[in-house]
């Protein structure tokens, strides 16, 4: 128990410790801000509540800062929290937080660094998806395994995350390509998966 008597380790009910991965717990609330964007972003697209770009681009770029920061998780892949990573972690978060607070001055800037990272990262993880089922092909082993059930949802998941990542990129570079409500639907299909991915990693731990 701490000095205040606040928390309990084998406290009851809602004060009970909670036995969370901070991976998992980092995702969480990422996927919950990422379908909450995307769902008012539908009365968005039909002018009923006003919208400020500069604060959807910038959410978008502090959550992947956060990410950096805490898990050394960047969207081409998982690397050692050195201090470059850190050092361009600090950077994206400060860029994001000047564009919430200072509309129009980094838009162009984060919109083409965003649509670039989200690409870059979905096309780096799909190859090496790729590149390693084509390997597990060309050399079977001898006696045939079969992949469980978990395992198949999680590379499924994966994959469509790494797709929708893509895409949603592509709309970043393309001002205009895709209208309002399916840039809405991505962020909320990409939000749901996240949930979904966070359900097969804690059914597998």
């Amino acid at each position: 128990m701490t000095p205040n008597g606040l928390y309990q380790k084998d406290g009851t009910g809602l004060f009970r410790e909670v036995s969370l991965p901070l991976p998992v717990a980092i995702v969480l609330p990422v996927a919950t801000l990422l379908v909450l964007l995307g769902l008012l972003l539908f009365p968005v697209n039909q002018g009923v509540l006003p919208f400020s770009p500069d604060g959807q681009l910038g959410l978008l770029l502090v959550i992947m800062a956060i990410q950096m920061l805490a898990l050394g998780d960047t969207p081409v892949g998982q690397y050692r929290r050195s201090r470059l990573l850190m050092a361009t972690g600090i950077v994206f978060a400060a860029m994001g937080a000047v564009s919430c607070i200072v509309p129009g001055l980094l838009t162009g800037v984060i919109q083409v660094l965003l649509g670039l990272l989200n690409i870059t990262g979905g096309a780096v993880l799909l190859t090496k998806r790729l590149l390693s089922m084509l390997h597990d092909l060309r050399n079977p082993p001898t006696e045939p395994v079969a992949l469980p059930h978990l395992l198949k949802q999680l590379l499924v998941t994966q994959t469509v995350l790494n797709v929708v990542s893509i895409t949603f990129g592509i709309t970043m570079l393309v001002p205009g390509l895709a209208p309002g409500t399916v840039i809405a639907g991505i962020v909320v299909i990409n939000g749901l998966l996240l949930f979904v991915l966070v359900s097969i990693l804690l059914k597998i731990q």
